[in-house]
């Protein structure tokens, strides 16, 4: 298990503004009044997120991107214009974090990967991450964009690639995404009261060689389950990107994660019980409790996951 491309440094970063669940709930009560509290404040003060960090408190976005209500907000041309120079600042904070972990310069980096699916720009972060960071203008640079919540595993493999084909290259990953400028005016379908309660803004980076110190890397799988195509999608809508997000979605990994994950374990030779630790998705309170149940973990196997979900 040991060898191969390693992670030498994480950075994160978050914007300064928060919005807790009564601020949340809140906001949506005002721009939403004809749904009924009964609904909204498990959705708020149930849902396991106690705070989120966004680039605008509950009131800046009411006046920067919902008004006027009864127009469904603002284009999303004039949400997206909001999005470079905020994905930017975030991006860059995260990527001198990890850099600085993993004590390289800007100059030793030979590729950037970046990751995102909340705006559409170009020349996009990767630009302006080039400049902002010092790296070389020969710096290999490769964005994966609107692959939504699994958008980071898929950078990562990217990034792992480039760093075991070449034992020189030192890959910088940056994910960042700035939800917020596409909450959602409106109740149907019931989806986007969803992603208006869960979803926030933030930055995550990491180096990645085959030089250095860090844990290695040992392995990446993936597995679309049958007919599940529609059950969560992100579109470009007038007035914001759209998501909807399935009921059905927590059942689903219920009952199939445990096969495709005995499955790929198998294939290291291992298996559930030779892992000590989860790191699952905090897509939600309800995604994390499907997942833990589909492969009978116990309870505090999740608290990582829950604790990110609780407080961003």
């Amino acid at each position: 298990m040991s060898g191969g491309p390693r992670l030498r440094g994480i950075g994160t970063a978050a914007p300064g503004e928060m919005i807790k669940a009564n601020d949340g709930l809140a906001l949506a009560a005002a721009v939403s009044p004809e749904v009924e509290s009964a609904r909204l404040e498990p959705l708020y003060l149930e849902g396991g997120v106690a705070s989120r960090s966004t680039i605008l408190d509950a009131m800046g976005i009411r006046e920067h991107l919902l008004e006027p209500l009864d127009a469904n907000g603002r284009s999303t041309s004039e949400r997206l214009s909001m999005y470079l120079a905020a994905a930017s600042d975030l991006g860059e904070r995260s990527a001198r974090t990890a850099m600085e972990r993993a004590a390289i310069t800007p100059d030793e980096v030979t590729h950037l990967v970046t990751v995102t699916c909340t705006g559409a720009e170009s020349p996009g972060v990767d630009q302006a991450l080039v400049k902002r960071l010092g790296l070389s203008p020969d710096v290999s640079r490769t964005n994966i964009g609107f692959m939504g919540c699994h958008g980071a595993m898929n950078g990562l493999a990217v990034a792992h690639a480039f760093a075991a084909a070449n034992p020189d290259a030192v890959v910088l990953l940056t994910c960042v995404e700035i939800c917020s400028i596409h909450y959602l005016v409106g109740t149907d379908p019931w989806d986007h009261q969803v992603a208006n309660a869960i979803f926030a803004d933030g930055s995550g980076s990491a180096v990645l060689s085959s030089q250095g110190e860090g844990p290695s890397i040992h392995g990446f799988g993936s597995r679309i389950f049958p007919d599940t195509r529609e059950m969560m999608t992100w579109t470009i809508g007038e007035h914001g990107f759209e998501m909807t997000l399935s009921p059905r979605v927590p059942g689903i990994l219920k009952r199939n994660v445990a096969g495709w994950v005995d499955e790929w374990l198998g294939r290291s030779g291992l298996s559930r019980e030779d892992i000590d630790a989860w790191a699952v998705h905090p897509g939600g309170r309800d995604i994390l409790e499907g997942v833990r149940r589909g492969l009978d973990l116990p309870h505090d196997s999740m608290d990582a996951s829950k604790h990110i979900l609780e407080t961003h």
